[in-house]
């Protein structure tokens, strides 16, 4: 082994602290990734391009090397399996020290010591007569701002907000890059993600202009530090609704508007929901059957379902109990976040 190695293996068993002892994972987030994701982003700056999928390429290529070297070359199965450890090690480093060891850090409700908001039927109605009342009433909201504006704008809240949380400043030179790879994120339906090796955020150039805001909060949430997919559409879904704009309050309302109709069948019964849909405009469901029938348009299933597969396992793998299923738990988180807002003011 070279000596670089041998600094892998030190930052991998970093790594493997951060997942087993919250304190490290917490010293991690408070004090190395505000530095990593500076440094990081700030070399990808310099591009206009996505530099993730290089890397990943670059990896991809790298085993494919070791594994046409090992059978040209008659290599030693043994050789060949350590030099596609060393591959694994670094691409885990890199993962787990660029933006990976956020996920093990002690979670929001716990640092801020709340407890999730238990379901009952009052508190959900309540939210659920607010939020129907909101999202029909906003609908014929103006045109959104500019991009430019509106990333300035995510920045100025989610700085003004989020430190108080423990999560870092966003900066200046950290812009939403369109991935090289767009299509194949269409096939299965993926509107955004931040890549984890060079603190880039990507939203993709098939998402629609109206949910282009919520999508840049909710990556723009990652990119500060956020890992929970619930919580950084929680995140997405505050800085819309404390808009002084009629059209971003309604993207806040709307985005959510799947994950409140998922929980509405979860928890009510079938004749419930079919009385909520009914409350709904028309004109905002035909919106939403329309946009899934776009996105329908634009899957591979195939690759769709490998997908679903792969980010749910990823997910479970980094302590998220829950996997893909935890996108709809924003309901929980914000009113838990609501009750906790309310006692605090008191």
């Amino acid at each position: 082994m070279k000596k670089v190695h041998y600094i892998g293996i030190v930052l991998l068993v970093f790594c493997l602290c951060c997942r087993w002892f919250p304190a490290v994972a917490d010293f991690y987030a408070g004090v190395c990734y505000p530095a990593i994701s500076t440094a990081l982003s700030l070399l990808a700056g310099v591009v206009p391009f996505s530099l993730e999928e290089i890397v990943v390429l670059g990896f991809v290529a790298a085993f494919l090397f070791v594994l046409i070297k090992t059978l040209v070359r008659k290599k030693r199965f043994w050789w060949f399996l350590g030099k596609s450890a060393l591959v694994v090690m670094w691409v885990a480093v890199w993962f787990y020290m660029g933006w990976g060891n956020n996920y093990f850090r002690t979670p929001l409700q716990e640092r801020l010591g709340i407890r999730n908001q238990l379901f009952t039927e009052d508190a959900f109605n309540n939210f659920l007569y607010s939020y129907t009342d909101s999202l029909n009433d906003l609908r014929s909201a103006a045109a959104l701002p500019d991009r430019e504006a509106l990333e300035a704008d995510v920045k100025t809240f989610y700085n003004e907000t989020l430190p108080d949380f423990g999560y870092t400043r966003l900066k200046k030179w950290q812009h939403p890059k369109k991935p090289l790879l767009g299509r194949l994120y269409s096939a299965v339906g993926v509107l955004g993600f931040v890549g984890p090796f060079f603190c880039e955020t990507h939203v993709n150039k098939d998402v629609p202009e109206g949910d282009y805001p919520f999508t840049l909060a909710h990556e723009m949430a990652h990119l500060a530090g956020v890992t929970s997919e619930a919580e950084a559409n929680y995140w997405a879904y505050v800085y819309c609704r404390h808009s002084g704009a009629d059209a971003l309050r309604f993207c806040g309302y709307y985005s959510i508007f799947p994950h409140v109709a998922t929980n509405v069948q979860t928890f009510m019964t079938e004749d419930y929901y079919a009385y909520w849909m009914r409350s709904i405009h028309p004109e905002i469901r035909e919106r939403y059957a329309a946009e899934r029938a776009y996105w329908e348009a634009l899957r591979i299933p195939v690759v769709d379902r490998v997908q679903s597969w792969l980010m749910d396992a990823s997910l479970k793998h980094n302590k998220v109990s829950s996997g893909a299923k935890e996108y709809s738990e924003v309901v929980r988180l914000i009113l838990t976040m609501e009750a906790w807002e309310q006692a605090r003011d008191l």
